[in-house]
């Protein structure tokens, strides 16, 4: 069965209302409040569009590339693109589109960063207790290569 008003599919065939829009399904259903009766107010049947928000702006292609190629600027670029990426992720005039993008981007970012530091820190456990005697080996490095 399919709502009329919302233009969902209702998996139960003996239902009296939608369970998403709270619409009768029954065409001769009456609503009573109170005293009075009410005809069911139907709405078109055709499914309702989403449509974008007005104020939205469209980000080029342009500004995508641009934004994929800030990192990649020697020496400051990673430090830039990271203070932009909370600019575009918190900013107020943002598209939402790059707004959403950055907020996932900085999670997926914390999460690696999260990882890659435990594993830094079970590696460098393991090499430590495998019995390998850091001082005598720097010393046969010093005693070897610093002469």
């Amino acid at each position: 069965m399919v709502c009329k008003v919302c233009g969902r599919s209702i998996g139960n065939e003996e239902a009296n209302y939608c369970e998403y829009c709270g619409t009768s399904l029954r065409n001769n259903t009456s609503i009573n409040e109170g005293d009075n009766i009410k005809e069911q107010d139907y709405r078109s049947t055709e499914k309702k569009e989403v449509v974008p928000e007005e104020n939205e702006k469209t980000i080029s292609f342009g500004s995508w590339v641009a934004t994929m190629l800030l990192p990649f600027i020697p020496f400051i670029g990673i430090f830039v693109y990271l203070v932009m990426m909370c600019i575009w992720a918190f900013g107020s005039d943002t598209p939402k589109t790059k707004k959403n993008w950055a907020r996932a981007s900085l999670v997926v970012g914390v999460v690696v960063f999260i990882l890659f530091i435990f594993m830094m820190a079970t590696t460098l456990m393991d090499i430590l207790n495998s019995g390998v005697d850091l001082e005598s080996y720097m010393n046969s490095y010093m005693n070897n290569y610093m002469k």
